[in-house]
């Protein structure tokens, strides 16, 4: 292969190409000249490769089409933060060693992914309101049934202090259950823009009462063993109160199709580990077929055809848990349902 045959592949990948010589960059092509904002080659052959490159503090990993690449952090002529991915090759030419960095501009896809983050998010959005329905529907009618028995009272003449006193503590207990109840579901749908220092437990907790009304709706038991105390840690607490939140429905969803209706359940089981903590959900709704199994977490893979379903709620819970998290999220059959899997680094 000739020399220019070389410069015109080398300046015309899609990929930005580095080659390095014991740490200092030797040649750049022009599409990383683009990623980095440079205008031509001289402003930064002759540097460190340090100098632009940023590996991320805990090494970070992404996996196309079964090759693995790092993730890593560029920095722009601009002094801008580009998120990237890199692969490294070590290549010999006259007795020299160089290494060839072939690396991948991500922030088209990060941008993607925190869309489709917003569309998940978004997507529950109408489920979300029937349940604020349902759980404002009996204490409205508490409320209409106390009002009314205070009219009553009043049209016939019968003050009784203590009675009213009664009645007026229950309207209030009712109006702040509602408000409760209507912050949560409020700030379910806020951007995380910082991580707190909370209990997975906590959060879990938080799903449950969300989804309480629908779940008795339907007839299902939930048994949440929280009775191990597990170590504060530092999340981004609305990120991870979707993916919960978004299993559950999974799990409701799943009963629909179940014959035995008596004996529904979803049980919620913890583990604390000395680097990880770990959040098990279980159903006993009959499984997933072994030959989708491997496929729910596909981006627009759905089983909810008939109900309507984005299929991109696993998919979301999947990216949450592996990019914000730093950890896993898996399934498998198990008795008679299925299990999820939630392993978060603390």
């Amino acid at each position: 292969m000739n020399d220019n045959y070389f410069e015109c592949f080398f300046d015309n990948t899609i990929e930005g190409i580095l080659i390095i010589e014991n740490g200092f960059i030797i040649n750049i092509n022009k599409a990383m000249l683009d990623i980095l904002k440079y205008n031509n080659k001289d402003e930064i052959i002759g540097n460190l490769a340090t100098g632009i490159l940023i590996p991320t503090i805990n090494h970070k990993y992404l996996e196309y089409n079964n090759a693995t690449f790092e993730e890593i952090s560029l920095i722009t002529k601009e002094g801008e933060i580009t998120p990237a991915i890199i692969r490294i090759k070590d290549i010999k030419d006259n007795n020299k060693k160089y290494k060839m960095v072939f690396i991948q501009d991500l922030t088209d896809l990060k941008e993607k992914e925190s869309l489709l983050i917003e569309q998940s998010r978004m997507a529950a959005m109408g489920e979300m309101i029937s349940m604020i329905a349902h759980q404002w529907r009996q204490p409205l009618s508490s409320i209409g049934t106390a009002v009314s028995n205070l009219k009553l009272r009043i049209n016939m003449k019968s003050y009784d202090e203590n009675i009213f006193n009664k009645k007026l503590d229950d309207v209030e207990n009712y109006l702040n259950y509602m408000s409760t109840t209507i912050d949560d579901f409020r700030n379910f749908f806020k951007k995380d823009r910082e991580k707190e220092l909370t209990s997975i437990t906590y959060i879990t907790e938080i799903a449950i009462d969300m989804l309480y009304e629908a779940f008795e709706k339907n007839s299902i038991k939930i048994e949440n063993k929280n009775h191990i105390k597990l170590e504060n840690i530092f999340l981004y607490k609305n990120e991870l109160l979707q993916v919960i939140i978004n299993i559950l429905t999974n799990a409701k969803d799943a009963f629909y199709d179940k014959k035995e209706k008596d004996d529904n359940k979803i049980t919620i089981e913890y583990k604390e580990l000395k680097k990880v903590q770990k959040i098990i959900i279980s159903d006993n709704a009959g499984g997933i077929a072994e030959n989708i199994i491997d496929k729910v977490f596909d981006p627009y893979f759905s089983t909810k055809d008939n109900k309507n379903g984005t299929g991109i709620g696993l998919y979301m819970c999947k990216t949450i848990i592996e990019k914000h998290f730093e950890g896993r999220i898996t399934v498998s059959n198990k008795k008679d349902g299925a299990s999820f899997e939630i392993t978060i680094l603390k």
